[in-house]
């Protein structure tokens, strides 16, 4: 009996090593998987910024709404893939068509009215855009977000030093060809050209990158100054 008894223990004590061995494993897991959500969060705050609303329950949504109001920088994405998203089923859309889809998306993120020329940029340009003249392509939608007002080209301008900070030298030559379109007036680029950092540049824009952005529009605005100096010259005789 005694020896039956033993048995008994063991079994029961190796029984008890496999099941804490089974905790230990689960526990190593679970610690895994919250480190690994931790990176992907990480990675997300990276890409994407810190502040995210998260809106997958409604009613968290109605309330955090009501708290706080919408956040401008999830809205300004929301409504540049809203737009993107039309394009890739519209491929053939009109720039009326686009030019109402931009302001429906500017509105209905709660984005104030100039933003609606940010949005077009972010959701039609690429820094490959020179190459596959998206420029062309989007010029008469960009004039009709504009209405050729100074304030909307200098927002413009503004949205373009965001877009081409990481490769400078692109920026001239979107300015240049949205100039050649009628698209960018010439005053717009030199009051653009003779201020420093003001109102219309973007959080986003350092200031070594908008100097940076300055010196490669130079041959541009020297000819377009000389361009003017010209003209003046000509009315004057």
């Amino acid at each position: 009996k005694k020896k039956d008894s033993d048995e008994e223990d063991k079994k029961a004590k190796k029984d008890k090593k496999k099941k804490d061995k089974k905790k230990d494993k689960k526990k190593e897991k679970k610690v895994k998987d919250q480190e690994e959500n931790a990176e992907e969060s990480n990675l997300e705050d990276a890409i994407f910024g810190k502040e995210k609303s998260d809106f997958d329950d409604q009613d968290d949504q109605a309330s955090v709404e009501s708290e706080t109001g919408v956040d401008d920088e999830g809205a300004f994405k929301l409504a540049v893939s809203g737009t993107k998203e039309w394009i890739e089923r519209n491929p053939d859309g009109s720039p009326d068509e686009l030019a109402e889809v931009v302001t429906n998306q500017q509105m209905a993120s709660a984005l104030k009215a100039h933003d609606k020329i940010q949005i077009l940029v972010q959701a039609v340009f690429t820094l490959q855009s020179i190459k596959n003249n998206d420029v062309e392509k989007y010029s008469e939608t960009i004039a009709k977000i504009t209405n050729h007002k100074s304030i909307m080209e200098r927002h413009l301008i503004a949205a373009l030093e965001a877009l081409c900070m990481e490769k400078p030298k692109t920026f001239v030559v979107f300015l240049k060809q949205l100039y050649d379109a009628d698209v960018l007036n010439e005053k717009s680029i030199l009051e653009w050209s003779e201020e420093g950092r003001n109102d219309f540049t973007l959080e986003v824009v350092d200031e070594g990158k908008r100097a940076l952005l300055r010196g490669e529009a130079e041959p541009l605005v020297v000819w377009l100054q000389e361009d003017s100096e010209s003209e003046s010259e000509d009315e004057d005789d």
